[in-house]
């Protein structure tokens, strides 16, 4: 049986989190360290779900030395550090996922970044990345969203500080099994029976498509594939 891998456009997600980014280190060794993922912290993913991130969810690929960059606003073309270079480092503990990014003294780029963090002019941490194991629970009273717990991370591309926390950017797939929970919970009190609700769930992944407008550039890895907004 021929076996179809689903693309890397529509598996790959962001998260954004509104934890500061601090200008650490020394003037002649600068280090801008961050947080880009938090455990066990419950967040709310557009109008779609509910989710949260379990710990160790990050332990499997971090320990197969993955190739992660961190960028400037997911920009690939600002590398700030590299985990095969040595010059990023990540570090999961039981809590959250943290990441310090050696700054580069003779790349004009990189040290800009690192100035806009001192000042305060850059605050919030972003990660871009490839779910391999998640669970789904059903919301508990009519009307409230689904739960999703990320069990294991599958590729994470980059960790990056970023400007603005954006929309947060979720699968196709996580989108599908979202409407189906809420589907199936809604399709007999809702007016209009399955086809009402099929028509709603058809307006929200309109809605949620013109909302992701950051674009993906999948370039990387043999797959072809490319590697929150939490609170």
């Amino acid at each position: 049986m021929e076996k179809h891998e689903t693309p890397a456009n529509e598996r790959l997600e962001r998260r954004f989190l509104n934890v500061e980014l601090r200008a650490a280190g020394t003037d002649d060794k600068p280090v801008i360290s961050g947080t880009a993922a938090v455990f066990n912290q419950e967040t709310v993913i557009g109008s779609w779900f509910r989710e949260t991130i379990k710990p160790g969810a990050f332990a499997r690929v971090l320990s197969e030395n993955p190739d992660v960059v961190g960028a400037f606003n997911h920009n690939w073309d600002v590398v700030l550090g590299r985990t095969l270079a040595g010059t990023l480092r990540l570090l999961e503990d039981d809590q959250a996922l943290n990441y310090e990014i050696d700054v580069n003294l003779a790349d004009p780029q990189a040290v800009s970044v690192y100035e806009k963090v001192k000042r305060g002019d850059v605050r919030q941490s972003s990660f871009a990345f490839t779910v391999r194991t998640e669970e789904w629970t059903k919301a508990e009273k009519k009307g409230d969203l689904s739960l999703r717990t990320i069990v294991e991370i599958d590729e994470l591309f980059d960790v990056s500080p970023v400007t603005f926390p954006a929309y947060p950017q979720t699968s196709v797939t996580a989108r599908s099994k979202a409407e189906e929970i809420q589907g199936a919970e809604g399709t007999q009190a809702a007016p209009g029976g399955a086809e009402g609700a099929k028509a709603r769930q058809a307006a929200r992944t309109r809605s949620l498509q013109l909302s992701e407008r950051t674009p993906i550039h999948l370039s990387r890895r043999g797959k072809g594939s490319h590697k929150e907004n939490q609170k």
